[in-house]
């Protein structure tokens, strides 16, 4: 009767590792996932930056233009 416990106990904790590993490799699945979606937002972040400078510099480029017209008028 022991024995049968112990092996009754055993497949349990079985089954409960098989529960486990089941939602660890879920997690890892996840975490994967969000660090490749952390890389896709920085890639846009610095594509979006990198539009801002853009056209930063042309603003200031019509600002100094507009100036010069003006200093002709």
């Amino acid at each position: 009767m022991e024995l049968r416990a112990s092996l009754s106990k055993i497949e349990e904790m079985k089954e409960r590792i098989e529960e486990l590993e089941s939602v660890l490799r879920n997690c890892e699945i996840q975490i994967e996932y969000l660090e490749t979606n952390e890389d896709c937002q920085n890639e846009q972040l610095h594509h979006l930056q990198n539009q801002v400078r853009n056209k930063d510099h042309i603003m200031g480029e019509v600002v100094v233009q507009i100036r010069e017209v003006v200093d002709h008028l």
